[in-house]
Order: C-alpha cells, then sequence, then structure tokens
C-alpha cells in the first residue's frame, strides 16, 4: 500500500493531443447493461501490480459464475502504465480492469487509455466515497475509474523519542512541529523529527497546505509553484532544513527502516494506509497516531497515495468490466478491496468495529479514528498533473537536490517549474500562457 513515485512514467499520451487517440475502442458491442452482461460468458483480463488481485478475482467468479479472469501481475504501478500506454500507441493490447494511481488518472484519461464509465450507471456510487477520492478520478468531465483504497493523510510519531527530547504531547501545530523538531536533534544529534522527504511526500504537504500549483482545463495548464501554500510550505520546510534539523535517509531504505527501528527519526507525516504498517518497525506501543499538524490547529489535511480500478478504452468487454467494478464498489466485493488498503467508502469509514479496532503496534489505540477524521479534513481543489509521472521523476533534479544540499527550496521549485513547463509545451499541452 505504500505511495509509488511513478517512476519512469514521464512520456505522456499524447494522442488526445494530436487529435488522434491511439486507444482504439476494440470490438465492444456497446451494452450497457452490466448485469446483464455478467451473465453471459466472459474472459475478462485484469492487470495488476497487487498480490492480492488473484484470491479478489477468484470470489468475484464465485459470485458470478460465467465471469473467468486472466489475472496478469506486473512488477509494480510504472510497470503497469508503461504497458498500457505502450497498448494504447500500439491501438491493441490493452486490458479490460487496470488499477491506476490517483496522480495518473489525469495522464492516463487525457491520453484517451482509460473509458467513461457514466453509461455504466457508476457515478450513481457518488455519495457512497470520500469526496477526495471521488475527485481524483473525475477528469474532464468523465468518470474513469472507482476509487479502492485512500491516503488522507496523518502523523506516526514515536512516542519515546518526543519524551526524551521534552515533548509529551503530539504538535497540533507547525509551529508546535517546529519546536519539537528543534528540541529532537538537540537532545540527539543523531535523531531527527523526520526526513526531508520525495516527490510524493512533497505535493502532498503543499496539498495539505492549501496549495493548488497545478490545474488543467482542456489543454491548458496552469504551473505555480510559487502559490501561497506552496511557498508557505516551502519556507518552513526549507527552515528546518538549514537548520539540519531533517535527516535525509531516503524514504523506504535500509538506512531509513533501521533509523526508526533504532529511535533515530522521530515522524512520519504519510497516508493512513501506514497505519497497519508500522509492525516492522520496532517493538509494539512504541509509536502513536496523531492528526497532521496545521498552520492555525485546525483540521486540514490531504491525500497521500491510493488508487483506483478502471475499464480501459481498448476493451472489447466494457459493460461486464464495469460490472465488476460495481460489484466492488459495495457489500462483499468492496470488503474484498478493503482487506488491504485504508477505505475510501464514507460507510466503511464510519463503521464502529472498524473505528475502535485497537492497534497492538500503537498500545492498543484506535488509530484507524485519526485517519478516517482525516478523510473529513482533505481539502478540497487539488489537482494533479497531466504528466506527474514526469513531474515525480525530474523531481529530483531541482527540489530533491535542494533537499540533499540544504539549499533554497523556493529556487528549486522554480526550477522544478521551468522544466514541467517545458515539457508540457513540448507534449502539446499550453502552459502558462
Amino acid at each position: 500500500m505504500r505511495l509509488g513515485a511513478v517512476l519512469g512514467s514521464g512520456a505522456l499520451l499524447v494522442g488526445v493531443l494530436s487529435g488522434c487517440s491511439g486507444a482504439a475502442p476494440g470490438a465492444d458491442s456497446g451494452e450497457t447493461d452490466t448485469d446483464a452482461a455478467l451473465a453471459q460468458d466472459v474472459t475478462l483480463t485484469w492487470w495488476t501490480w497487487s498480490d492480492n488481485t488473484q484470491a479478489q478475482a477468484d470470489a468475484i467468479s464465485e459470485a458470478y459464475p460465467n465471469v473467468t479472469f486472466d489475472v496478469v501481475k506486473l512488477e509494480n504501478p510504472d510497470a503497469v502504465v508503461t504497458k498500457l500506454q505502450n497498448a494504447v500507441k500500439a491501438g491493441k493490447g490493452a486490458p479490460d480492469i487496470v488499477p491506476v494511481e490517483y496522480q495518473t488518472v489525469p495522464q492516463l484519461t487525457l491520453g484517451g487509455a482509460l473509458a467513461d464509465l457514466t453509461p455504466y450507471g457508476l457515478d450513481s456510487y457518488e455519495s457512497s466515497f470520500t469526496a477526495s477520492t471521488w475527485n481524483s478520478v473525475n477528469v474532464e468531465g468523465k468518470l474513469v475509474a472507482m476509487p479502492s483504497d485512500s491516503g488522507p493523510m496523518v502523523m506516526i510519531y514515536n512516542t519515546g523519542l518526543y519524551e526524551k527530547a521534552g515533548i509529551t504531547e503530539a504538535p497540533t501545530t507547525w509551529d508546535e512541529f517546529a519546536t519539537a523538531s528543534a528540541a529532537i536533534h538537540a537532545a540527539d544529534p543523531e535523531a531527527y523529527i523526520a526526513n526531508s522527504g520525495d516527490a510524493g511526500f512533497f505535493t502532498s504537504m503543499i496539498w495539505a497546505s492549501g496549495g493548488q500549483p497545478f490545474t488543467t482545463d482542456g489543454e491548458n495548464v496552469t504551473i505555480d509553484l510559487q502559490d501561497e501554500g506552496t511557498k508557505k510550505f516551502a519556507d518552513f520546510w526549507g527552515e528546518r532544513l538549514a537548520a539540519g534539523e531533517l535527516s535525509g535517509l531516503s524514504t523506504w531504505s535500509d538506512e531509513w527502516t533501521k533509523a526508526l527501528t533504532q529511535d533515530k527519526l522521530g515522524t512520519l507525516l504519510m497516508g493512513s494506509w501506514m497505519i497497519s504498517g508500522m509492525d516492522d518497525y520496532g517493538p509494539a506501543g512504541r509509536f502513536e497516531v496523531a492528526p497532521m499538524p496545521t498552520w492555525d490547529g485546525e483540521p486540514a489535511s490531504a491525500e497521500n497515495g491510493g488508487s483506483g480500478l478502471a475499464v480501459t478504452a481498448q476493451s472489447a468487454n466494457k459493460a461486464a468490466a464495469a460490472g465488476v467494478l460495481k460489484y466492488l464498489a459495495e457489500g462483499e466485493g468492496r470488503a474484498l478491496l478493503n482487506e488491504n488498503g485504508f477505505p475510501s467508502t464514507i460507510a466503511d469509514l464510519e463503521n464502529p468495529e472498524w473505528l475502535d479496532h485497537p492497534y497492538e503496534s500503537y498500545g492498543g489505540q484506535p488509530a484507524n479514528q485519526v485517519g478516517a477524521a482525516s478523510a473529513e479534513s482533505v481539502l478540497p481543489g487539488w489537482q494533479y498533473l497531466p504528466y506527474q509521472g514526469y513531474a515525480n521523476n525530474v523531481f529530483s533534479d531541482s527540489v530533491g537536490k535542494a533537499l540533499g544540499s540544504g539549499g533554497d527550496l523556493n529556487e528549486a521549485l522554480l526550477e522544478w517549474q521551468d522544466t514541467l513547463v517545458k515539457f508540457g509545451d513540448e507534449q502539446g499541452f499550453t502552459v502558462n500562457q
């Protein structure tokens, strides 16, 4: 469930912009009755990066005996995007069902890779999902995926490390976070409140700070990596960086894991999918989960990771594939998805049994309550670039370098912006004009 940078997926699907989409519609019958489609003999190809998809497919086949699946396991989200892009360019070879990270939904939609699910009635599920995840799968007036999991941000912190520095309560504001940051590093020069982060972290923190640096309207893209929210976070994080209070360890690296387990890294600012993932980082009870700090103490959060399921434009079995997504939208089908991710469905986020589940990792804390509250406070209006994969990939050339060297983050953001404007123009978009 980790948030993954879409490394290598920078090649934009440019068919739509050039006026000639490579996403051949296939031999789909045009049938929109999903129940009728699922009652017929059909084999659906389902690409995935998850180890759990085959079990889900088997369960769906039990519910719909005429439906069989050819599950194709690929290495990671990047591999799925790359393979789908190649299929679009070739005009053939796409599966029926494909997972899509929220950050790459605009890219794949504008490239003509994903089918509009509205004709199959999936738009009726809008009230079932959190506003942020539903917004993530609606692009240019089309519903192009159904939300699977979500990643409203929380703060997971090492209570012992904080207390050693004299901090007895979780910071509720960024000013309090700054105080804790200085105290932790002063108490132990080898300890840090957090690591400096990567592209996914940085964009989520900009979002949580009220920034909206990316907007897209058709072929017109606006990039402003010095808007108020973006600059607010860059200034704050740059101060921590200049003070030497942030670790340079790469998230998920062996060294990062070692720092967590040896009480040298005090805080994870991540999606709520990480709530259930702390068993590998030391004895139970060392960590607690708290809401994200905010600028004024009022709840404000962002999504950090998560994905949905889509039907491809090339599928010859769109109605049946859409029927599978309907099954997975609620009831037993949704329970299958929720077994391995943080929910995006409101009913599940409000389920008392789930909310009150005690986590041994946090000494019995019902930490899902914090994640559910975060889902309600995700700030509206966020958009990803229609080439977010490329943006994440080149982040290390500018902002990443500044994070590693203690450089000026605002200057680095402007350098990143220049790169993104140039790339967008090369891909056929009209950027910042």
